[in-house]
């Protein structure tokens, strides 16, 4: 559980980053809560983005974007299942601000929701990968 944990929530800027996620760079930690600058390309426009990511090792961690007024929680917890193996399970609450963000998330709510899906599916293909090529054992 301890290497799922460090892969997903690596902030060296090295290795796999993301599909749209470009970069990730810690700026302030104040214990186990942190800011975040993230950099995204999302159709073609370049977006950077200043994220809460708080840390509660050993198995669960929560990232607080805010995008086009939608502020979103994505809350991610690791559990032993039988077998030896570890679920990673992803929780995704959207929430717009004010009549901007209820506009957005009208809008494209659904398009950030899939690219989220996409970038956490993506994520987990190359941690397998990686997993299997040795390079985090």
């Amino acid at each position: 559980m301890k290497t799922i944990y460090d892969w997903w929530t690596d902030l060296s800027g090295e290795g796999y980053v993301g599909r749209c996620l470009k970069s990730t760079q810690l700026i302030a930690r104040h214990g186990e809560k942190n800011v975040v600058r993230t950099r995204w390309e999302i159709m073609g426009k370049r977006l950077t983005l200043m994220e809460r990511l708080t840390l509660d090792p050993p198995d669960h961690w929560v990232w607080e974007p805010h995008m086009l007024g939608i502020d979103m929680v994505h809350d991610f917890r690791l559990k032993e299942i039988e077998g030896g193996k570890t679920a990673l399970t992803i929780r995704c609450d959207m929430i717009p601000r004010g009549s901007k963000g209820r506009i957005m998330n009208f809008m494209v709510g659904w398009f950030l929701r899939k690219m989220m899906v996409d970038e956490w599916e993506s994520a987990d293909k190359a941690f397998k990968l990686e997993i299997d090529d040795g390079k985090q054992l």
